[in-house]
């Protein structure tokens, strides 16, 4: 018998004998400061999920797998994002944008503030509108999309888009499924009994609870 032979079944009796990994279904928790998560990976292929970090609370069901290191979340059904929808759009004089919320209690006390998109650049520049709802805009630019910002919510919100001239406009928020987490394969590294789940720039460390 070769030295080959004899290393290659040694191989193979080792890897007969290693321990099988520990199956991933099960309850997980993590705390940390103003952070509480918990994550349930049923025998089943499906998952809960929630989060508390800060103001912010958020939770998802749907499936998992894990495969290459990792266990991947994805919701089911996938969430409708919440949106500003617009009530009107009506022209102003040349130049002049004004803008109100149908609601004006979402926004707290707060004033209005608007992500306004100019043209040739990807990123908004965030503008606040006066009490009568006027909006500053950089006469050297032209204004080709805005959205009203509330940071509360961390979702990115799709802008309306402009067309030249002035505008008068009403938005209406609607929260559709707003706090639920839309993962599409989000991917969790599998660090012995510990998941790790990088999210809202965190790094949430999901420890195995033991049963009962």
């Amino acid at each position: 018998m070769s030295a080959a032979t004899v290393l290659v079944g040694l191989a193979g009796l080792a890897l007969a004998m290693a321990p099988a990994p520990a199956p991933l279904a099960g309850d997980y928790a993590s705390d940390a400061a103003e952070l509480a998560a918990r994550l349930q990976l049923l025998e089943d292929g499906r998952f809960r999920f929630a989060l508390s970090y800060g103001a912010l609370d958020e939770q998802a069901t749907g499936r998992w797998a894990a495969a290459d290191g990792a266990v991947r979340l994805t919701t089911e059904p996938r969430p409708v994002a919440p949106r500003f929808a617009v009530v009107s759009d009506m022209a102003a004089p040349a130049g002049e944008l004004i803008v109100a919320l149908d609601d004006p209690e979402l926004l707290q006390g707060s004033s209005l503030t608007l992500a306004v998109f100019y043209e040739g650049q990807e990123m908004p520049v965030f503008v606040e509108a006066d009490e009568a709802g006027r909006v500053a805009l950089d006469p050297a630019r032209r204004a080709v999309a805005l959205v009203p910002d509330l940071p509360v919510f961390p979702v990115p919100l799709k802008p309306h888009p402009l067309s030249p001239g002035g505008h008068r406009i009403v938005f209406r928020f609607e929260a559709n499924d707003l706090g639920v987490a839309d993962f599409a394969g989000e991917p969790l590294s599998i660090e012995g009994d510990t998941l790790v789940l990088r999210r809202h720039d965190r790094e949430i460390r999901f420890r195995r609870q033991p049963p009962g």
